[in-house]
């Protein structure tokens, strides 16, 4: 498992570290959701309206979870939040919630330690993205910081389900969905 997430890693990054923000936020999710070996792993799309929803929290510089995460789109949504005192491009975000895969067990649906935000990137029916970034001036102990928001529709996490069903990639795809890419992409 270790020389595995180690490979998925070195991957993202050597795919994704010319894109920045938006580009890096969604190419990494997508690449990560393509690894998971998913049978219902659908394939993210940018969201506009996410992506402002989780601009405004990033710019608000507030510690912890915006409670009031509602879109036209989406009453209920997913959140991930990584802060840093150094700027970074969207994938190394994405990629340090994908690290906690190594504290959650599929097959029993358990964690060992922080593993909400792993899930939440694999979460197979969260379909559309918006992430944002913003500069927070007192953010570290009054030192300057950059807060990274990424917002999911539908959200994921919901108590007593896994993140998606392990199998052959895309063998349960839902109707009017394909398999191009790995993972389960609408069809035009």
């Amino acid at each position: 498992m270790g020389k595995m997430l180690a490979w998925i890693i070195l991957f993202v990054v050597g795919c994704c570290a010319e894109y920045q923000d938006a580009d890096g936020f969604l190419k990494a999710h997508n690449i990560i959701r393509r690894f998971e070996y998913a049978a219902n792993m659908k394939e993210m799309k940018w969201d506009e309206d996410l992506a402002s929803l989780a601009e405004g929290w990033a710019k608000a510089c507030v510690r912890g979870h915006n409670q009031n995460r509602e879109t036209r789109e989406f009453k209920k949504v997913g959140e991930n939040i990584y802060r840093n005192t150094r700027r970074k491009s969207g994938f190394d975000a994405v990629v340090s919630w994908f690290k906690e895969k190594s504290s959650y067990n599929l097959m029993e649906g358990s964690c060992s330690g922080v593993c909400g935000h792993y899930t939440q990137v694999v979460w197979a029916d969260s379909e559309y993205l918006g992430c944002a970034v913003a500069f927070c001036p007192k953010f570290f102990r009054g030192r300057g910081g950059y807060n990274y928001v990424c917002n999911y529709g539908p959200r994921g996490n919901w108590r007593g389900k896994k993140p998606y069903v392990p199998g052959i990639s895309c063998s349960s795809c839902p109707l009017g969905y394909g398999c191009p890419r790995g993972v389960c992409a609408k069809e035009s």
